[in-house]
């Protein structure tokens, strides 16, 4: 008989949930209790397992697709019976789970989930769905114009709020001497180099110089990330991405532009594995193609620092005590209060600089 599979309504999130990948084909076997599909929230990924034995006959929700606690997102042609998906939010799963036990402060005891499908269940508070839904005492044209953020966006707004609330930022601002990078690009042909090549290469490698700075604040303590990854952000269709390029220090820019390519193609084309939250030790962010000279950035949490560039502009300068014409590039360097100071931050930005104008 089919069976449907509905999504858990998980203990360990209160926020939403996006399917990343299915692990088994529709036509194939499942088995009770081996993982079904790869969700993710905005905390972590994680795997779902079946609670039936049988062949996966329908999918209802494709990757990167957002689902909601107790909604069907498949159906499963069982071998035998099955305890079937209860309608409320809570999910079946591999095994039933022992009732609670009654306590003075819990009240009655309440009977067992079903079943669990690899984490217990629980029931998912309503309001912050409600709070997304336009007032319905809203004018007739803001009601209308209400549309809801998809998946990433709401994960990034949460961030961006995050940040400002609890990292305290201070900014810093210069320019470099883009010329270098202009003859590089020209050197490399028709493919050239993405902007943000350069600016990832010297930032990992300016970092090389100053360590402090791949730091992140946690608990009063400063904790190593453990990985040297730069991202970029990615506008993909209205979601902001960040692409990490791990080793850049080590790569050309040609070599980190394809590699910035090629993630984003697979983001594009829906690979879940290219659209995942990754973790970075900072992130470069470029408005030079939407013709901004210089803007303020937002720390991406748990990251330390963010570098912003403009767009590469003529400008009058002075070299050799004669005036020239020199084409520039806007930074803004923001960072984490916590982690570094003014000083320290100051000489990583002029280290980038330099990376940038010795290419």
């Amino acid at each position: 008989m089919l069976v449907d599979v509905r999504m858990p309504d998980l203990s360990t999130t209160d926020e939403d949930i996006v399917v990343v990948r299915w692990l088994v084909q529709v036509g194939q076997r499942v088995e009770r209790g081996r993982p079904l599909l790869e969700i993710r929230t905005d905390k972590a990924t994680m795997e779902v397992e079946s609670f039936a034995t049988g062949v996966l006959r329908e999918v209802l929700v494709g990757p990167e697709g957002e689902v909601e606690a107790g909604q069907v997102i498949a159906r499963v042609e069982a071998e035998c019976a099955a305890p079937a998906s209860p309608a409320a939010p809570a999910a079946p799963a591999a095994r039933e789970a022992p009732a609670p036990r009654a306590s003075s402060s819990d009240g009655p005891a309440r009977s067992a989930p079903a079943a669990r499908v690899g984490m217990f269940a629980r029931n998912r508070q309503q309001a912050a769905r409600q709070a997304e839904a336009p007032c319905a005492a809203a004018p007739a044209d803001l009601a209308a114009e209400a549309a809801p953020l998809s998946a990433t966006q709401r994960i990034v707004a949460r961030r961006m709020q995050q940040s400002k609330q609890t990292a305290p930022h201070f900014y810093l601002m210069t320019s470099a001497n883009a010329e270098p990078m202009v003859a590089c690009r020209s050197a490399a042909g028709p493919e050239g180099a993405a902007w943000d090549a350069f600016l990832i290469y010297a930032a990992a490698r300016a970092m090389k110089r100053f360590p402090r700075m791949a730091a992140r604040f946690e608990n009063d303590r400063l904790v190593c990330p453990g990985t040297d990854a730069i991202g970029v952000a990615v506008d993909l269709e209205g979601d902001l991405l960040v692409m990490p390029v791990a080793g850049a220090a080590g790569k050309t820019p040609l070599e980190i532009s394809r590699e910035i390519r090629q993630l984003v193609d697979r983001a594009r084309s829906g690979d879940g594995e290219a659209r995942r939250l990754h973790t970075a030790v900072m992130t470069v962010t470029n408005l030079g193609a939407c013709n901004v000279e210089l803007f303020v950035p937002i720390i991406n949490p748990p990251e330390a620092s963010v570098l912003a560039a403009g767009k590469v502009l003529p400008q009058v300068v002075a070299v050799d005590g004669k005036v020239a014409i020199q084409r520039r590039i806007g930074l803004t360097l923001a960072a984490d209060h916590r982690v570094v100071n003014g000083k320290y931050a100051a000489d990583f930005l002029g280290a980038i600089v330099d990376e940038l104008e010795t290419l």
